[in-house]
């Protein structure tokens, strides 16, 4: 490693912490002023308090990296541009490709902690955070004769299960006692079209190594012309098991959840069923899902549209080069937000929303940088 990119880490080292302590400071005070009071109603222990807060910062680090990358590349290549030693090193015969080389490596291996992050420790972090809150919910309920569901109860389960043609109804499910009352599958052709519908009043579901078994009590198993729709025989059975049914119990109540408060591990486990284009609730899903993979490539992207602010301007004050970034940056969440929404909606597939703004961004950037190099 040269002396110049020795030199380069070690004050882009700096700004980034700064900046990421700052950030995760606000953060963290941010989510105090929202969650305490309800952790002090709850009558919760600090212990919990704190333990929720550090986990949900966790999930939170996923947008502090990129923004503190940011700030801290503009920054410290707006004052080599100002102390004139970025001239110096392009007299001595260096792009500026070169001089920027280890903040692309920078970059790169920020998005790899971030993918690792979403993967692994945020998906752990989210889940255990959310458990927290709710025993403590659920605790305070208890203490005050409330009715108190379990966790992992649920009303009115519907869920899609697009791959494979099943759709289901469950009036109640409990994962605790793994039974659901008031069941109805339907079983649909290749065109959507029911041909088979299985309602039960009970249904057991057990997982035998690495597969789900369910059982059907005390229904009836009703086939239909999938052309007409007509009804063809509805016998009564008092228990069915349809081998092809391995449904995980686990990703339909998940499929309740807001996908906001879902860890991407969960995400995964839901939108494995969504299909390749995704309709009405499912298509939330996989929007986030997208969402979270396409903000690892952003780590790339904040340096492309930092380096052409940064290297311009000769004695300029290197603020004016953070100001501009951070309004394009502002303007890239905007654009993100935006097709967001529309890949939710299922009106474009979520995986084109999702990546549509971050190669839209590039698009604008990669001309600027052979511009300047």
């Amino acid at each position: 490693m040269r002396i110049l990119d020795r030199y380069i880490l070690t004050e882009w080292a700096k700004v980034f912490a700064l900046c990421f302590v700052s950030l995760a400071g606000l953060v963290l005070v941010s989510l105090a002023y929202g969650w305490v009071p309800d952790f002090l109603h709850w009558g919760a222990s600090i212990w919990d308090m704190v333990a929720y807060l550090l986990l949900r910062l966790v999930g939170e680090v996923t947008l502090l990296v990129p923004v503190s990358l940011l700030v801290s590349v503009i920054y410290i290549l707006g004052q080599l541009n100002r102390s004139q030693e970025l001239a110096a090193a392009r007299a001595a015969g260096l792009s500026i490709s070169r001089i920027t080389a280890p903040l692309w490596v920078v970059a790169g291996v920020c998005a790899g902690i971030l993918v690792c992050l979403n993967v692994a420790w945020v998906s752990s972090s989210q889940e255990t955070a959310r458990s927290i809150a709710e025993q403590a919910e659920f605790a305070s309920l208890a203490k005050k004769g409330g009715q108190v569901k379990l966790d992992g109860d649920s009303d009115f389960v519907a869920f899609d299960q697009s791959k494979k043609g099943r759709r289901w109804v469950i009036a109640k499910l409990s994962l605790a006692a793994q039974r659901g009352s008031d069941v109805r599958l339907h079983l649909l052709d290749a065109q959507g079209r029911e041909v088979r519908r299985i309602s039960s009043r009970l249904v057991d579901f057990r997982k035998n190594g690495n597969r789900w078994t369910w059982s059907f009590l005390d229904g009836r198993d009703m086939t239909f012309n999938p052309v007409t729709g007509e009804l063809l025989r509805q016998p009564h059975f008092d228990k069915l098991i349809l081998p092809e049914v391995d449904e995980d119990p686990t990703v339909m109540t998940s499929s309740l959840i807001d996908p906001l408060r879902l860890s991407f591990r969960e995400l995964s486990a839901v939108t494995e069923n969504a299909g390749l284009f995704p309709q009405g609730r499912m298509a939330k899903f996989t929007m986030r899902y997208h969402s979270i993979l396409a903000g690892s490539a952003i780590c790339l992207v904040v340096v492309a549209i930092a380096i052409p602010f940064a290297v311009v301007g000769g004695r300029t004050n290197p603020m004016i080069g953070v100001s501009k970034t951070l309004g394009l940056f502002l303007a890239y969440y905007f654009i993100d937000a935006l097709f967001s929404a529309v890949g939710a909606s299922g009106t474009i597939p979520p995986l084109i929303a999702a990546w549509l703004p971050v190669a839209l961004l590039a698009v604008w950037a990669l001309p600027r940088l052979r511009a300047v190099d």
